[in-house]
């Protein structure tokens, strides 16, 4: 299996997302995120994987690359539909765009190490940079 290959970031996103270990069920959360846009918007699922694939190359030799990933592939996620697919998921939720600045967001955050807070901010700066770019307000 080609995990550096990006060619078709779908199909890269699809055949990723399992292979990784997750907490709670995120994998098949996931899944099920990618279901429902590749049925509601196909564009903004592509755009999302394109997303999820740059940013998990960024984090650097030795860095989780699975935050970047979720964070990439949930990017484009609008309030109800964070809402909806990361209510059991504080990190990812935490770092998208629709739900980064939520009052119960912020205040899981101000609880979180230094290291972790340092973390979320770099990854929220990397998630809305990638956004912008590439959505280009095209609206999510």
């Amino acid at each position: 299996m080609k995990h550096r290959d990006t060619s078709d970031p779908i199909a890269w996103a699809r055949r990723i997302n399992p292979v990784w270990k997750v907490r709670h069920g995120l994998d098949q959360v996931a899944e099920e995120w990618m279901d429902h846009l590749q049925a509601a918007d196909p564009e903004r699922l592509r755009i999302c994987c394109e997303i999820a694939a740059f940013l998990s190359r960024g984090p650097g030799y030795g860095a989780d690359p699975k935050p970047w990933f979720y964070g990439g592939l949930f990017s484009l996620a609008t309030r109800e539909e964070g809402q909806r697919f990361l209510s059991n998921h504080r990190l990812t939720s935490a770092i998208i765009p629709a739900l980064a600045h939520e009052p119960k967001s912020e205040q899981w955050v101000a609880g979180l190490s230094a290291v972790t807070r340092d973390l979320i901010k770099r990854l929220r700066t990397a998630i809305g940079n990638e956004v912008a770019t590439r959505w280009q307000g095209r609206g999510a």
